[in-house]
């Protein structure tokens, strides 16, 4: 029986160099009956609409470097050196930096709002030169 995690791997090298979408990617996942998110394959993308280089080159550093320093040729290599590259749990931490980035813009909005509000105080009680009737 054939590895999901090569076979994904492979997918993946093959996706990247075809610079497709991971919608694409998924698509040409579907013959093989690997479905992502899947829980026990590594370096999986978040559920987004982008690129495969661009996820790879965002959250696969490593990899993208290799990919882009070696040609087709060397695929095979960078499939076997794939097996020892470790980035495990991909789109939960993606998940995690997206809601930390979140609850970080909330916070900033509230607090912006609150020198917005100080500053309106400021300029109402500062205004000597209006006569009220």
């Amino acid at each position: 029986m054939h590895d999901p995690q090569r076979i994904y791997d492979a997918m993946l090298i093959k996706a990247f160099r075809a610079d497709i979408t991971l919608m694409q990617m998924w698509y040409w996942l579907k013959p093989y009956n690997i479905r992502i998110p899947n829980k026990t394959l590594k370096r999986q993308p978040p559920i987004l609409k982008m690129r495969v280089q661009a996820f790879v080159g965002s959250h696969l550093k490593p990899l993208a470097d290799r990919l882009w320093d070696t040609d087709k040729t060397q695929d095979i290599k960078t499939l076997d050196w794939m097996a020892n590259l470790n980035n495990q749990n991909t789109a939960q931490r993606i998940s995690n930096d997206i809601t930390k980035l979140k609850k970080q813009n909330t916070n900033d909005r509230r607090r912006s709002a609150i020198l917005r509000e100080n500053l309106e105080g400021q300029r109402r009680s500062n205004q000597w030169n209006v006569v009220k009737l």
